[in-house]
């Protein structure tokens, strides 16, 4: 989703397609490897990590100032949805395949997302 939403900020054209992941097309296959998404493809080059995709589009056009942003805040930001928001997300949906107790990282994750919520709330101007 942080893939498409930084090649719509930046105004890049691209053609979307859907992936069902248990049955992912050779094309994919074949541009990346890997055959996780999201996957960007230029003629000879493939980007095929949402953060590198997010960082290509995003330097050649950057109108709302997404780069100019606190580089520290947003890597903290990031890795934390990345790291410990990722990891109980995936316990909470699949506990089975993790053996984990989906409530339990239910309310870890939610606690995260209060911290977040908090963040953005703090960060709207003040109506006079």
């Amino acid at each position: 989703m942080r893939a498409r939403l930084a090649l719509v900020s930046s105004g890049s054209a691209c053609v979307l397609r859907e992936v069902k992941l248990s049955n992912k097309p050779k094309e994919l296959i074949e541009a990346s490897p890997k055959a996780t998404v999201p996957v960007l493809v230029l003629g000879g080059e493939v980007i095929d990590e949402s953060l590198d995709i997010m960082r290509w589009a995003l330097t050649r056009n950057d109108p709302e100032g997404w780069l100019l942003a606190d580089a520290a805040c947003a890597e903290k930001l990031i890795s934390e949805n990345d790291g410990p928001f990722k990891h109980h997300l995936d316990r909470y949906k699949y506990p089975e395949r993790h053996a984990a107790d989906p409530i339990e990282h239910c309310a870890a994750g939610l606690e995260i997302l209060g911290r977040l919520g908090h963040r953005l709330i703090s960060a709207q101007p003040q109506a006079h």
